[in-house]
C-alpha cells in the first residue's frame, strides 16, 4: 500500500470533526451562566448570632441552622415567597453569617428589617419572665439589606 494515498473517508470525518468543533466553540462562547446575568435580583439568607451569650461552636452552629431551617420552611410554605427562594437557588444560594452584639442589638435589627426584608425569624430562649434572642435569620434582596448590616463582622 502506498502511504501517500489518503483515504477520502478520513478527510470527510476530519472536516466534519473540525466543523463540529467550531460549532461547539461558538456555543461555548455564547453560553452565559445564570450568576453573571445582571438582570437577576440576588436574594440572600443572613444569620446573626448573639455573641453576648457565650456558646461553644456546636451550640452556635445548631442555633444558626435552626433559625435558617425554620425561616426556609416558612418561606417555602408560602406560594408567593417560595418564588423568591427559587430565585435564590438559581443565583448561587448565598448565606451570610454575622456576629451580633447582644439581645438589644438583635432586637433592633429585627425591628429595622420588618419592612425591608421579605421574612425574618428569631430563635428565642425563654426563662421565667425574661427572653433573649439567640439567633436571627433574615431573607431578602441583597441590595436592600446590605446597608443595614454594614460594619458587622463575619462569624469565623
Amino acid at each position: 500500500m502506498n502511504k501517500n494515498l489518503v483515504n477520502p473517508l478520513k478527510i470527510t470525518n476530519r472536516s466534519q470533526i473540525n466543523k463540529n468543533n467550531q460549532i461547539n466553540k461558538k456555543q461555548k462562547n455564547t453560553h452565559v451562566s445564570i450568576r453573571r446575568q445582571p438582570f437577576l435580583k440576588q436574594y440572600v439568607f443572613y444569620a446573626i448570632i448573639n455573641t453576648d451569650l457565650h456558646m461553644n461552636r456546636g451550640a452556635a452552629a445548631a442555633n444558626i441552622a435552626k433559625s435558617l431551617m425554620f425561616l426556609h420552611n416558612i418561606l417555602d410554605s408560602d406560594q408567593v415567597k417560595s418564588q423568591y427562594v427559587d430565585s435564590w437557588m438559581k443565583t448561587g444560594q448565598r448565606i451570610v453569617i454575622l456576629k451580633g452584639y447582644d439581645h438589644k442589638h438583635l432586637k433592633y435589627l429585627e425591628d429595622e428589617l420588618k419592612f425591608i426584608a421579605i421574612q425574618t425569624y428569631a430563635v428565642r430562649h425563654f426563662w421565667n419572665r425574661n427572653q433573649a434572642i439567640i439567633a436571627l435569620a433574615v431573607f431578602g434582596l441583597k441590595e436592600d439589606i446590605e446597608e443595614i448590616f454594614e460594619g458587622m463582622s463575619y462569624l469565623r
